[in-house]
């Protein structure tokens, strides 16, 4: 005779881990009355942790039955407590006097309440676990037998996706065109308290939490913790999270780490291991400052000219280098080029572009003079009219391209007969941007008085990137539609000019998902992670800033925010409110308490999550998790991670 199928209810039921029974039942909490003889034999009841309460049995085969999820929050009062305090009270008392106390109910002392909230209740649909976010009935009558689940069915417990989540999760997976559906990856394992002698001890079998890579696509997420209790840790399994699901299911998902403190772009002491060492065919670094194996974040101030020179006059005004007229002029001029839809012909737009190339001509020869290394072959090209080149140089045709020591002599000589040229038909030659460009290139103002002229650019070469061929920010979303891991590490450089960049870096990687989206098309998958973000998306923040924007619009985009900070309230309420996923340290202040126990059912954590400072002992809650799930997240070893990859 064929046995029946095992009942998945009763699964989760262990009979060594029977700790005791309901005495009370409610919608939202239950007393449970345990022993201390039932709780040592389950090796401990920890604050925190997970019960089970059901009239099932751990054999049972009735699929008809239901289990209450229950969290432990607290002690519990009992009814008799008052008067067997007073009789154990008497019984110390006896013994510290030796007086034999033979009619001492010991066994009565043992007993004590414990208050759970009801997180949910488990029962069978379609021979399928389900559980349901609450308690549907309870009956006052009946004393249920309670069970704290530990190993694989505490796993189950913290691991269960519900059946709608879970076909969700299926059709996004299916409109990314991956047929099975996305992978789970383990990240840590379940840890109630600081203290975890006993629940998580030599002989205990850990609980695996798994963390469902869907999740973090085009979602938000949170990360909050002091520093040093493990927030860079955990957004390095996420990384390595992401990678593996990229490649287990062949699919482009582009990363990149604003690197505040240069922790994931370099191995550090503490955390032993970087993500550059980890994936070094995949990772790409990015440095202000030149360095060997890094590319630089910077642009090249020859060929993204408006972004070399917005550089310079953030530069400039942060020195406080000194300035004339002509410096301030200089700083006040815009170089972006002419486009043919802003005049109302072809005759007027060229002469506006003729005019601009010579302005630019100008620009470059004046970077040349101030020790602006050219791009290799560079040569500085505009169209100077006929009557023009014939009075300043017929040999030379600057329509034909000059060296920057050319083009510096031809203006040279441009400037000495000056006053011939912006008579006739040449009267618009020498404008004021072209004017003050000749000056900083010939150190002369108007009067013919010394300046300084191009040397104040001179020390600010550095921010300049001669070989660079195209705009850095459109290299590195071609990295991220590649797949790449992109680490910005800005823990070097002017501190003005990071922030600038890393915004025009967003802005770009934004705006061009959302031309892909706009097209009706489905955008590349880029997870962004960002350090100290209470700098970048605080509640002073306008939502309509790049930062607030990327964290509260980008997912339509398929844009994923990882954001972490130690400051909760910080972080604007609106993105707050609309973060899927959160992982939570330690935290030692009330006032963060507060904010994150607005959420979710992070409130019963209030206490722990002030008082255990153990590194990467967090609190979870994901997008597939119905409640909050206390875990140890394991430390990122890149040695382990390096084989997972197959290297």
């Amino acid at each position: 005779m064929k046995e029946p199928a095992p009942n998945p209810l009763a699964q989760l039921l262990q009979k060594n881990q029977f700790i005791g029974w309901t005495c009370r039942v409610d919608y939202e909490h239950a007393t449970v009355l345990t022993s201390d003889d039932l709780k040592a034999k389950a090796s401990g009841v920890p604050l925190h942790c997970f019960l089970l309460a059901t009239n099932l049995k751990a054999d049972s085969i009735d699929t008809a039955g239901e289990i209450l999820l229950l969290r432990v929050i607290g002690s519990a009062p009992l009814p008799q407590d008052a008067e067997l305090l007073q009789r154990k009270s008497e019984s110390l008392k006896n013994r510290e006097l030796k007086i034999a106390a033979n009619d001492s109910p010991k066994s009565e002392f043992q007993f004590g309440g414990l208050l759970c909230r009801a997180l949910g209740t488990f029962y069978l649909q379609n021979n399928r676990l389900r559980l349901g976010s609450d308690v549907e009935n309870y009956s006052n009558a009946v004393d249920l037998d309670v069970y704290r689940p530990s190993g694989a069915a505490l796993s189950s417990i913290v691991n269960y996706v519900s059946a709608e989540r879970a076909a969700a999760a299926e059709a996004d997976a299916q409109r990314l065109g991956i047929a099975n559906g996305m992978p789970a990856f383990p990240i840590g394992t379940v840890r109630y308290s600081s203290t975890d002698r006993l629940h998580r001890g030599d002989d205990a079998e850990k609980a695996v939490f798994n963390l469902n890579a869907i999740d973090f696509l085009a979602r938000r997420t949170a990360i909050f913790g002091m520093t040093r209790t493990g927030k860079s840790n955990t957004v390095k399994q996420l990384v390595s999270v992401v990678m593996r699901a990229s490649r287990e299911c062949r699919l482009k998902i582009g990363q990149i780490i604003y690197d505040l403190n240069g922790e994931y772009a370099n191995a550090n002491q503490q955390d032993k291991g970087s993500i550059a060492e980890v994936f070094p065919e995949e990772t790409i670094r990015y440095r202000m400052i030149p360095t060997p194996e890094f590319q630089p974040i910077l642009n090249n101030f020859y060929t993204q000219i408006p972004e070399g020179h917005h550089t310079l006059r953030g530069l400039i005004e942060l020195n406080r280098v000194s300035r004339s007229s002509d410096i301030d002029a200089f700083l006040n001029m815009e170089f972006n080029e002419p486009r043919r839809e802003d005049f109302e012909n072809d005759t007027t737009f060229t002469h506006h572009h003729i005019r601009y190339q010579r302005k630019i001509a100008a620009y470059h020869a004046v970077l040349a003079r101030a020790g602006f290394e050219p791009p290799p072959g560079f040569k500085i090209t505009f169209e100077a009219g006929a009557s023009v080149k014939n009075k300043v140089n017929p040999i030379i045709d600057p329509a034909n391209g000059l060296t920057p020591m050319q083009a510096y002599e031809w203006f040279q000589l441009a400037r000495q007969i000056q006053d011939e040229l912006i008579t006739g038909n040449n009267q618009n030659w020498v404008e004021p941007d072209m004017n003050v460009l000749m000056n900083l290139l010939l150190q002369k103002n108007d009067q013919g008085s010394y300046i300084p002229g191009f040397r104040v650019l001179q020390p600010f070469k550095e921010y300049h990137a001669p070989n660079r061929t195209t705009d850095v920010c459109d290299e590195i979303y071609q990295h991220l539609l590649a797949g790449k891991i992109i680490i910005l590490d800005l823990s070097v450089g002017n501190p003005d000019q990071r922030e600038r960049l890393s915004k025009r870096i967003a802005r770009h990687i934004l705006a061009s998902s959302m031309a892909v989206f706009n097209t009706g098309q489905i955008p590349p998958n880029i997870v962004i992670y960002i350090e100290e973000a209470h700098n970048l998306i605080g509640k002073g923040e306008p939502l309509t800033e790049v930062w607030p924007t990327i964290a509260k619009e980008g997912a339509k985009a398929r844009l994923a925010t990882v954001y972490a900070t130690q400051e909760v309230s910080s972080i604007h309420p609106n993105i707050l409110a609309n973060t899927e996923n959160i992982f939570c340290a330690h935290l030692n202040n009330e006032n963060e308490i507060n904010e994150l126990a607005k959420y979710y059912d992070f409130r019963d954590f209030s206490k722990s999550i002030i008082r255990a400072q153990d590194v990467g002992f967090g609190r979870v809650k994901t997008l597939s998790n119905p409640f909050v799930i206390p875990i140890q997240v394991d430390k990122f070893d890149p040695e382990r991670e390096k084989q997972r990859a197959g290297k």
